[in-house]
């Protein structure tokens, strides 16, 4: 806090310079309150008057030993002789003498006695003692200060068989939390929640004690209970107090919430281990106090600290609405501790996971997707208790992001779209991996293009094999005119050879695992050569010259070609005009003929040997 606010601190301490020495010393104790209850102190007196000068028979008590002490009362053990059963009676300390002492134990016994709740000491009965100050005779409980059991695990693991210490706490401040429903139903507020102002029996029996600060909401016909305007005064424990408990003038009014800020005073304690308002000085404390802004420690599950930090507001409009409100919040936390515990869990495997992804190889792949399946598995589990966890939820799309990352560097966009597509809510990282995906497929495609165009080596050893005939065999007849096609039978039988050649090279390369182009090309080769053989056939029916078969030969293989060049490769236009170059050389000069188509085979063979080299090469770069 600031010089300021430091300064308008001290000034009301001084105003309350009585209780300044607990604040500092003790602030654990209780205040009590001391001022503007002079009309319920008048009422208690006459109370007092009233049950001395009544007398009557007393009940017959066998004293024991002091067992606990309060901010004004002490408790001791005894037996109601009667009944033959243990009790407990309550009288005020020696110390406490001054006025009004009497009449706050005798408030006590009887908003005590008003609130009859398994989780609320039972009060037998009412009388006056020796030195004509209130006695309480209460129920005996034998048990333990809950103050003393909360941070001991084994001792309550012991006693009541509990593993999970916090979850028992937990079941102890809703127990607790019943008490003050019940109370609230009563108008009337406790005001001095803390764990040593609660009693755990030695049967897991739940008491809420110390009621000598409590105050009503509500004006009490019978004039019993003190109205919280008698009691506005500094009162309450300093380490555990709401802001509101202070006595300012200027402070909001005593409410059902003071008691829920207490409530979460107290399970900041059971996380923490400590009470919420620590100081070297008053100040400080009382700094604390006004600020409530707890620290909790940062591996606090957030559901719990939630729950903690709202009931601990500083604004009683902030806080739960009701006692009713926070137990349902802290049942909810116990219902779902489960699943925060599995995600917690995962959550170790998810940082290793995440350490492991980043820089990994394509050799890391098993043991990424290994720690990936123990992360989804946990998370999913998780979910599968409570839908709303949000831990898991957001766990379970850093696994997924973190190996997904590790798929795109590694140049496998497909398996990255393929985890984030199981994301409940589309992550950014989703597009970019859809882009680089459809990028890849780009590629396949190419590459996919590139390689129709490729055969097999001994695929291509044949065809070329067959070509150089069709180049060498012409320029041989060219020479050697005795060994070329004399006759239409001789054209006939070349023609149908070739076709048969045709085939039996397309039935030795269809195992080969052609692509549909290549298949194409095959197919179309087989149909060139039965139409050659056709046309051999047709010149020889119209009785015309051997040569044309020749000639009318190139015509047919140009506009092949060209086919061929506009549906498969454009290239293959370099060979239709060499063919048709060739066809009108051949029609011009016939005394040529056999150099021309020497010439025209020539031009179909190299365009197919050089494309054939460059869609290799560029399939085995790419």
């Amino acid at each position: 806090m600031g010089n300021a606010a430091e300064r308008e601190v001290q000034a009301w301490l001084e105003t309350v310079a009585a209780d300044g020495e607990t604040l500092q010393t003790v602030p654990t104790a209780t205040i009590v309150p001391q001022g503007k209850r002079d009309e319920s102190v008048r009422r208690a007196n006459q109370f007092l008057a009233q049950l001395r000068t009544r007398g009557g028979p007393a009940v017959e008590l066998r004293r024991g030993e002091v067992i606990g002490e309060g901010g004004m009362g002490i408790v001791r053990e005894a037996e109601q002789v009667a009944l033959g059963r243990p009790v407990a009676i309550k009288t005020l300390k020696p110390s406490r003498n001054e006025p009004g002492a009497a009449g706050d134990l005798l408030r006590e016994a009887w908003i005590t006695g008003a609130l009859e709740h398994p989780n609320v000491v039972p009060v037998h009965h009412l009388e006056i003692d020796d030195d004509l100050n209130p006695l309480l005779i209460l129920k005996r409980i034998d048990g333990t200060e809950w103050s003393k059991l909360y941070s001991n695990a084994a001792e309550v693991q012991r006693r009541f068989g509990a593993a999970d210490l916090l979850a028992w706490n937990l079941g102890i401040l809703i127990q607790v939390l019943n008490a003050l429903r019940f109370a609230h139903a009563r108008r009337i507020i406790h005001r001095d929640l803390k764990p040593s102002n609660v009693m755990i029996g030695h049967f897991g029996e739940v008491y809420l004690l110390d009621w000598g600060i409590a105050a009503a909401l509500e004006e009490d016909p019978a004039g019993r209970f003190p109205h919280v305007s008698e009691s506005s005064d500094l009162a309450g424990t300093p380490s555990y107090m709401a802001p509101e408990m202070l006595g300012r003038d200027e402070g909001p009014p005593l409410s059902e919430r003071t008691d829920l800020y207490l409530a979460g005073a107290v399970l900041f304690e059971l996380i923490t281990g400590h009470p919420p308002h620590r100081g070297n000085s008053a100040i400080e404390i009382i700094s604390s106090v006004i600020l409530s802004k707890p620290t909790l420690p940062a591996d606090t599950p957030p559901e719990l600290a939630q729950i903690c930090l709202r009931a601990m507001q500083p604004d009683p409009a902030d806080r739960y609405d009701s006692v009713e409100a926070l137990q349902r919040a802290l049942q909810r936390y116990l219902d779902h501790r489960g699943s925060s515990h599995l995600s917690r869990g995962a959550a170790t495997q998810l940082a290793e996971l995440t350490a492991l992804a980043k820089g990994a190889s394509r050799g890391d792949r098993e043991a990424i997707y290994r720690r990936l399946a123990i992360c989804r598995f946990a998370f999913h589990e998780a979910l599968a208790t409570w839908r709303d966890n949000r831990e898991a939820r957001e766990g379970l799309a850093r696994a997924t992001t973190a190996v997904a990352e590790y798929e795109l560097a590694c140049g496998d966009p497909r398996a990255a779209v393929t985890l984030l597509s199981e994301l409940p809510d589309s992550p950014p990282l989703l597009a970019k991996a859809r882009a680089a995906a459809e990028a890849e497929a780009r590629r396949h495609k190419e590459l996919e293009d590139a390689a129709s165009q490729t055969l097999d080596p001994r695929t291509r050893t044949a065809i070329g094999v067959m070509t150089f005939a069709f180049v060498v065999l012409p320029l041989v007849a060219g020479f050697r005119p005795d060994m070329g096609l004399r006759s239409h039978s001789r054209a006939v039988i070349w023609a149908l050879g070739c076709t048969a050649v045709a085939w039996i090279l397309w039935l030795w390369a269809r195992h080969k695992n052609l692509t549909a182009i290549n298949r194409r090309f095959f197919e179309a080769g087989k149909l060139i050569f039965v139409g050659q053989a056709v046309l051999a056939v047709g010149v020889w029916l119209m009785g015309q010259p051997v040569g044309l078969t020749l000639t009318m030969n190139l015509l047919l293989w140009g506009a092949s070609c060209g086919m061929f060049a506009v549906h498969t490769d454009p290239w293959l236009g370099t060979s239709s005009a060499a063919y048709f170059i060739a066809f009108l050389i051949a029609a011009r000069f016939p005394e040529y003929r056999m150099y021309a188509v020497s010439g025209g085979n020539l031009g179909l063979a190299t365009t197919l040997m050089w494309r054939w080299a460059q869609t290799a090469r560029a399939v085995t770069k790419r």
